[in-house]
């Protein structure tokens, strides 16, 4: 019986011991953001797209006025120096648009952490990935952008 008992207690502190525990999790810097618009259209061919000068927001700009219909057209955002405007295209799954939970970052790779939201301004059944305009609270250097649902 003894014999019995030992295994099992050699069997679980093994298994505790495989448990992986992830401390680059903890060293990720949590990123204030300010979620801006959801387009139903392509601002980017790219995955991402990092706009860190007044130009490239004129250009993205330049975009939305030209795709969209509306009389009533929202100001061009100003690009401060402290801060960095992100647009990027999480790929939807089983919804038309996604809410972002949270944002963190470590080593130029921002981390989006996303839920999925059936957004009543797009058509319901509608799986074009939506080019989300987030504003970031101050300068990113920004390489690579992984969308975590």
């Amino acid at each position: 019986m003894k014999i019995i008992l030992y295994f099992f207690l050699v069997l679980f502190m093994n298994c505790n011991s495989q448990m992986s525990f992830q401390p680059e999790n903890s060293q990720r810097a949590t990123v204030k953001f300010e979620d801006r618009y959801h387009y139903p259209f392509t601002l980017t061919n790219e995955k991402f797209l990092v706009v860190n000068d007044q130009a490239k927001m004129d250009r993205i700009f330049g975009i939305i006025y030209s795709k969209n219909k509306s009389k009533s057209m929202a100001p061009i955002p100003t690009v401060l120096g402290h801060e960095t405007y992100l647009v990027f295209k999480p790929v939807l799954k089983n919804s038309n648009d996604v809410l972002i939970e949270k944002m963190s970052y470590e080593k130029n790779v921002l981390y989006v952490s996303v839920r999925e939201f059936n957004n009543p301004d797009f058509p319901p059944k509608s799986r074009i990935q939506p080019n989300i305009l987030v504003k970031l609270s101050k300068r990113y250097p920004i390489n690579k952008v992984v969308i975590n649902y």
